[in-house]
């Protein structure tokens, strides 16, 4: 697959490096992802051996991070497979679109471990349709759009939200493929419990291909 950028200001696939946030990797680190000044250090020092300006990564990554957040946490079963792919990078950056398509839905989905702002986009192919989605984004980003709004390819629609307003996370995008959305608006779970894991992976597509990282 052609490289396609996310991120406006970084257009080289060279900007772009993998970093593993599995829990297993930060044990072995004696990383806590939960103490943010702890895993900001990490993906700092990350990217400067990697000479990396964003790193990205979590498709299918069985996480610690969500360990103590409620929202994953319902009854017996706690939700640990990341279902997208995080790219991380500071708050205000723009996100572009890969793919033409249209606002399918947004919402600002509050609370501590949640999206915050959130974009749905829905692309047509001669072949198929599937949606697109952009979680933790600024507030800022919802205010212009509507729902059915064309998105050309590569224009710039919303920015990455900061700690105060993206569900109190270090700064960075969710991004996730989805084939069939349902009834979600502007929302679709990006994290799920391993016996749910195999309806999900039908449900959804690897964005690692789709973006030729």
């Amino acid at each position: 697959m052609v490289f396609q950028p996310i991120l406006h200001r970084f257009q080289s696939q060279d900007d772009y490096k993998s970093v593993d946030l599995s829990k297993s990797n930060l044990d072995s680190k004696n990383v806590d992802p939960q103490n943010q000044y702890e895993l900001t250090a990490y993906l700092d020092k990350i990217k400067s051996y990697k000479q990396a300006k964003v790193l990205y990564g979590g498709y299918l990554e069985k996480r610690g991070l969500y360990d103590k957040k409620s929202l994953f946490n319902a009854a017996d079963k706690q939700r640990n497979i990341h279902l997208g792919i995080d790219f991380w990078a500071d708050a205000g950056e723009e996100i572009i679109c890969p793919l033409k398509g249209s606002v399918h839905s947004f919402a600002d989905n509050t609370g501590f471990g949640n999206y915050g702002p959130c974009i749905i986009l829905k692309h047509q192919t001669n072949y198929v349709s599937f949606y697109s989605l952009y979680g933790h984004l600024s507030r800022e980003s919802l205010l212009n759009i509507k729902v059915g709004q064309s998105i050309n390819q590569n224009q710039v629609f919303c920015n990455l939200g900061d700690t105060n307003e993206n569900g109190g996370y270090i700064p960075h995008l969710h991004f996730q493929l989805i084939k069939n959305i349902g009834e979600y608006f502007g929302d679709y779970p990006g994290v799920c419990h391993k016996e749910d894991l195999n309806f999900y992976k039908k449900n959804i597509i690897s964005p690692i291909p789709f973006l030729g990282l």
